[in-house]
């Protein structure tokens, strides 16, 4: 009775082995081998679990992620990692501090790490940001991006929102006046866009500029929809359940810049995509058997749409205006588009265990889509531009949901119409 009590309360001991050595991981008997694996950092898809009990060292191939360590009836795990790498060289544990300027007014921080490829390091460090340093990253960013891209005097038409990407993409663009001409525009139909008037009204007054808001009628002139007293995303919801309202408020908002741009005599129009949404939109395309997208600049139609905050992480555009950010949290949605999450997630996960890579793989999928640029042309029937042939039953249920009314002035296309 002792023995088997105490066999239940035991565990076995782990170890990763790899060419480079062993490594022993923490672990308690009540956890699940996944469990231990996650903690430890180690991928469970790369190792293959092999068991022995002391006094036999013969070994046996196991499965059992899903089990307690005390479920194991052995007294040593060995974890074979399956490549001849060292999975633990870039784990981020260990990183250096580099203080804020302002160590008493720290708002945010960044993980990024430093390779040495002759020496074989790299080198983890944690970059502690007030909100003015997270200003001065992200404007220094957003000039570079509108210099390298766009003449100067040009006239840019700008969608602001009221969230953290538009609020501090607004900040960037305030410091180049002298190079640009700043037209922002925000527009209404949604409740958290609504909401995000207020901010942006704000802000835009305390940098001059103008902000012109399109109000919820216009915006659905812009498709055609008839001013019947129905919300867009009613609308949107009664006829696409279980998407997610972005897919077509991303197409209204680039419909709208597009539409004002023209107005006002120029091509150029731009939106607050940062680093994640420009990878969470490439990654899906890949992995969907479609060529990355182009990143800073893409042309649709007779339109350039400019990304200055693609190199922009979110983590420290969010820290340029706490308050605004907090409550642009607050004021969202909740997301159900199964792609959408899995997309993001992917990016967030790669950006969390691998500090720096996701702006090598933004800039290696830029390089990528401007070698072979997507070509989009104009849909006649449905009045937009696309990249490629709207799927009968899809493009029959987007017109029941215009009510066949499709509005003449629409030349734009969004990209994300087409995850729907």
């Amino acid at each position: 009775m002792f023995e088997k009590t105490a066999a239940k309360e035991s565990s076995p001991t782990i170890s990763v082995v790899t060419a480079h050595g062993r490594q022993s991981l923490l672990s308690e008997p009540n956890e699940r081998l996944i469990d231990v694996l996650k903690r430890n950092s180690v991928p469970w898809s790369a190792v293959s679990i092999y068991q022995y009990r002391d006094g036999d060292e013969s070994m046996q191939l196991s499965s059992g992620l899903e089990k307690t360590l005390s479920e194991f009836d052995s007294d040593h795990l060995l974890l074979y990692f399956n490549r001849n790498v060292n999975p633990f060289k870039f784990l981020a544990e260990n990183f250096k501090i580099v203080k804020s300027a302002d160590q008493a007014n720290e708002s945010t921080e960044y993980l990024y790490q430093d390779y040495n490829n002759d020496q074989s390091t790299a080198q983890s460090f944690l970059k502690k940001l007030s909100p003015e340093e997270c200003q001065s990253v992200i404007a220094a960013r957003v000039a570079d991006t509108i210099k390298d891209h766009i003449p100067a005097g040009a006239d840019l038409v700008v969608g602001v929102s009221g969230g953290g990407d538009s609020n501090a993409l607004l900040h960037g663009l305030s410091l180049i006046k002298e190079y640009i001409n700043v037209h922002p525009v925000i527009i209404m139909g949604i409740p958290d866009w609504d909401k995000g008037v207020p901010r942006a009204t704000q802000l835009c007054e305390k940098y001059q500029l103008e902000l012109k808001v399109i109000a919820e009628d216009e915006v659905k002139s812009l498709l055609g929809i008839p001013a019947d007293g129905e919300s867009l995303i009613d609308r949107f919801e009664r006829n696409f359940q279980g998407d997610d309202f972005e897919f077509l408020g991303t197409l209204l908002i680039r419909l709208a810049l597009s539409n004002h741009a023209r107005q006002l005599g120029t091509d150029w129009i731009s939106t607050g995509l940062n680093l994640e949404d420009v990878l969470c939109e490439n990654i899906y395309r890949i992995s969907n058997a479609m060529k990355p997208a182009s990143c800073p600049v893409r042309e649709i139609g007779d339109m350039k749409l400019i990304m200055p905050l693609w190199m922009c992480p979110k983590r420290i555009i969010d820290g340029c205006f706490p308050k605004f950010s907090l409550d642009n949290y607050d004021a969202r949605y909740p997301c159900f588009s199964l792609g959408r999450n899995l997309y993001y997630s992917i990016v967030y996960n790669l950006q969390s265990s691998f500090p720096g890579f996701t702006e090598q793989l933004a800039q290696g999928l830029s390089t990528l889509a401007s070698s072979d640029p997507v070509k989009y042309h104009l849909d006649d029937q449905l009045g937009f531009y696309v990249e490629r042939m709207v799927p009968l039953a899809l493009r029959h249920k987007f017109q029941r949901m215009l009510k066949d009314a499709i509005g003449p002035s629409i030349d734009e296309q969004s990209s994300t119409v087409e995850k729907t």
